[in-house]
C-alpha cells in the first residue's frame, strides 16, 4: 500500500501533523523535543484514497548520540520505504541550518519532497521565499494543531501516490507486553528480520506503540511492540506516562497478548499485574520467557519449574522460553499465538454441550433443589458461556470454578480465560 513519510528536525509539529492526518491522538505530543523515537505507522484515508502514514523522530543527522544515530537510521528507512515525503519546518523559527541540510540530503538521495510550513497561525511574519530555497515540489502553510492548511496539503498527496490497492482484510493483532528493558523490542525485530523498533540497553527506549505486519506460515498478523509497563507510583515523567498509557490501552484492542518476561528473574509482581490486566480484558495469553540464553545450562530445569509454579494461576497459558538475540523460540511464540487464536475461535453447540457437560453438571447440582436448565456458548475470544439453573443464588464461586474447569477439561480453549454467566 501507499506510503507517506512525515520527517523534520525535531519539535517542528510533526507528530501533531500526523495525527491529524490518521485522526486522533495516536503518537505523543508533547512541548519537548526528541519525544518521538520510533518509526509510527498508522493507516489514513482521503477523498477515497487509502494509504499508510509514518511518523519519524526528529532527524539529527551525522549525531554521535546513540539515540539520535538510532532515530536517523529508523528515518532512513522511512525514506527508502515512502511514496511521498512531507518535510515540516518551523515557520516561527525561519529557516535554519538543520531544515537545509535535510532538504540538502532528501536530494542527494533523488528524493523530491513537499515542504509544510507548520505554526502559521501563530502571529509572526514569515518570508514564504526563503522556504523556496529547500527545493520542495510545492510549499505549503498549515497549523496542525488546529487543521489549518492540512487538507489542501493531503489533496496534494494523493495526487503523487500510486495505484491503491484492494483493502487487505484484517489480521490478528498480537501485542508485545512486560516491564521495560525484558526484550520486547529485540523480539519484534527478531520476527521481521528487521530493526523495525530502536533497541538500546536503557529502560524505556520505546515510547510510543510500534505496529508492523508479520506474514507467518501462511497467515499475516499485525504486531504491536508497546512501552514497558512500569507501576504506576514509578512514572515520574509526563512523557513515560503516555507511554504506558499507550500501552495499557493496546491490551484493551489486542486479540492475543504475548507478556514478555525476563527468564533470569522470573515472573514478578509487575508481570503478574500485566497478565491479570490481559485476563481482566478477556485477551488470549502467550507467556514468553526470554534471555534463556542468560541461564547456565545445569539450573535451566530448575528455572523452568520455578517459573512454571509461579504462573500456574495461569496454566491454560502456553509458556514459552526464547532468546530474542538469537532467534530461539521466537516463532514458536508466534505459532502458540496462533493456536491460541483459533483455539479461542472455536464455537459449541448446545446439543455438543448438553451431552457433554450438562449431563455431568445434573449429576453435581449446587444445591439439592437446583435444576440445570442449560448451557449455550455466547461469545467467543474471550469464549463465554451461559448456565441457566432454576435457582442461580445458591451457586458459590466454587462451583463457579468446578463448572469453567469442567469446561476447559473437555474443550481446552487454550491460552484464553473462559467467562460463565449464570442465569434463571
Amino acid at each position: 500500500m501507499a506510503t507517506v513519510a512525515i520527517l523534520g528536525r525535531p519539535n517542528v509539529g510533526k507528530s501533531t501533523l500526523f495525527n491529524r492526518i490518521v485522526g486522533g491522538r495516536v503518537a505523543i505530543t508533547l512541548k519537548e523535543p526528541g519525544v518521538t523515537r520510533d518509526r509510527i505507522i498508522r493507516l489514513a484515508h482521503w477523498q477515497g484514497k487509502e494509504f499508510f502514514v509514518i511518523d519519524t523522530g526528529g532527524f539529527v543527522p551525522d549525531s554521535t548520540e546513540e539515540m539520535e544515530r538510532e532515530i536517523a537510521r529508523q528515518i532512513e528507512i522511512a525514506i527508502a520505504d515512502a511514496d511521498v515525503i512531507v518535510l515540516v519546518v518551523d515557520g516561527t523559527a525561519g529557516l535554519l541550518p538543520l531544515d537545509q541540510e535535510i532538504a540538502d540530503r532528501l536530494r542527494r538521495q533523488g528524493k523530491t519532497f513537499l515542504l509544510a510550513v507548520n505554526k502559521s497561525d501563530i502571529k509572526q511574519k514569515f518570508d514564504p521565499s526563503e522556504f523556496h530555497r529547500l527545493g520542495a515540489r510545492r510549499l505549503f502553510s498549515i497549523a496542525a494543531e488546529h487543521g489549518t492548511g492540512v487538507d489542501e496539503l493531503l489533496d496534494e498527496i494523493i495526487l503523487h501516490l500510486p495505484t491503491a490497492t484492494l483493502p487487505q482484510p484484517k489480521c490478528p493483532l498480537l501485542a508485545l507486553l512486560g516491564r521495560p528493558n525484558v526484550g520486547k523490542s529485540t523480539f519484534l525485530n527478531r520476527l521481521l528480520g528487521k530493526e523495525r523498533a530502536i533497541v538500546t540497553p536503557t529502560p524505556g527506549t520505546t515510547r510510543d506503540t510500534v505496529e508492523e505486519i508479520l506474514e507467518f506460515e501462511g497467515e499475516k498478523f499485525c504486531l504491536i511492540d508497546t512501552a514497558g509497563i512500569r507501576r504506576r507510583t514509578r512514572i515520574d515523567q509526563p512523557v513515560e506516562y503516555y507511554s504506558v498509557s499507550r500501552a495499557l490501552d493496546t491490551i484493551s484492542r489486542c486479540d492475543i497478548a504475548l507478556i514478555i518476561i525476563d527468564a533470569t528473574e522470573g515472573p514478578t509482581a509487575q508481570d503478574k499485574r500485566i497478565i491479570n490486566l490481559a485476563q481482566e480484558n478477556g485477551k488470549g495469553l502467550v507467556i514468553v520467557a526470554n534471555k534463556i540464553d542468560l541461564i547456565p545450562p545445569e539450573l535451566y530445569k530448575k528455572v523452568q519449574e520455578y517459573i512454571s509454579t509461579k504462573l500456574r494461576f495461569v496454566s491454560y497459558a502456553p509458556l514459552v522460553y526464547t532468546c530474542a538475540l538469537t532467534g530461539k523460540g521466537v516463532y514458536n511464540a508466534i505459532r502458540q499465538a496462533k493456536a491460541v487464536y483459533h483455539s479461542g475461535g472455536m464455537r459449541l453447540s448446545r446439543t455438543f454441550l448438553h451431552s457433554t457437560i450438562v449431563e455431568e453438571l445434573k449429576q453435581n447440582p449446587p444445591a439439592p433443589n437446583c435444576h440445570i436448565i442449560g448451557l449455550t456458548q455466547t461469545g467467543i475470544r474471550p469464549p463465554i458461556f451461559r448456565l441457566r439453573l432454576s435457582r442461580p443464588e445458591t451457586v458459590t464461586s466454587r462451583y463457579e470454578r468446578y463448572v469453567l474447569n469442567l469446561i476447559r477439561t473437555n474443550f481446552r480453549f487454550t491460552g484464553y480465560p473462559i467467562r460463565l454467566k449464570i442465569t434463571r
